[in-house]
């Protein structure tokens, strides 16, 4: 997104924490050298289209940099996304990596049967989901109880 960069640049200031503008994966290796003593160490990565197959090959590039030491990796799904088009986006990131889910923009939508679909189509675990853009208040531990809840017409 235009001014993601700065957005970043300005909640890690606020966390005081160090934040680096990566181009190349081996600008990665030399910061994730930089920042060894750090507890944790987060990467975001740029959004472009899950059809861009060189852009898909430059993520594997930059995972392979940061090797199999303890990382995570999270593919960020929105809730308002269809079926299909989840699909396609979830099965060109496998080929790069296995991840975990995060569903996000749960509050533009009252249909929740994506998450479950996602879960079962991929057999990646949800680890978070978002009901809006406040940061950190609006983004929680995926609580499945609750999700079967909506699911099945509950209340939150």
């Amino acid at each position: 997104r235009i001014a993601a960069t700065d957005q970043l640049r300005t909640y890690a200031g606020i966390l005081e924490v160090p934040f680096r503008v990566i181009y190349e994966p081996e600008e990665l290796a030399i910061a994730v050298k930089d920042f060894s003593s750090c507890d944790y160490i987060f990467v975001d990565s740029a959004g472009h289209s899950h059809k861009n197959e060189e852009l898909l090959q430059k993520q594997k590039e930059y995972l392979d940099v940061v090797g199999d030491n303890e990382k995570q990796i999270f593919l960020v799904l929105s809730a308002t996304t269809k079926y299909r088009d989840l699909k396609h986006i979830a099965d060109n990131y496998k080929e790069i990596s296995d991840y975990q889910l995060i569903f996000t923009k749960l509050d533009e939508t009252g249909e929740y049967g994506n998450i479950y679909n996602m879960r079962c189509e991929t057999g990646a675990s949800v680890a978070y989901v978002t009901y809006g853009q406040n940061v950190p208040d609006d983004i929680e531990i995926f609580n499945a109880q609750k999700t079967v809840k909506q699911l099945l017409g509950g209340k939150k």
